[in-house]
């Protein structure tokens, strides 16, 4: 279970590229977006926490449907 956790992670940081602040040793993410970037997220649909100014946290899980995690590394990467 952690494992594929852990691989949703590190798709969604293989695309967030220069915006990820720390490596990917597990399954959370903190990367750099500015607000208007974080609000283009969520109007389609992702949900994530504002972990301070700047920086935004997210969380994946044993269950993390492929296709939703595909749909967000795509979303990051167009940003």
């Amino acid at each position: 279970n952690a494992r594929a956790a852990n691989d949703a992670a590190a798709r969604l940081a293989a695309a967030a590229g220069t915006r990820l602040l720390h490596p990917v040793e597990a399954n959370e993410l903190f990367l750099r977006m500015t607000p208007a970037e974080a609000a283009s997220l969520r109007a389609r649909g992702f949900g994530f926490y504002d972990w301070s100014d700047g920086v935004i946290r997210l969380v994946t899980h044993w269950a993390s449907p492929t296709a939703e995690v595909e749909a967000l590394a795509q979303a990051i990467a167009q940003l």
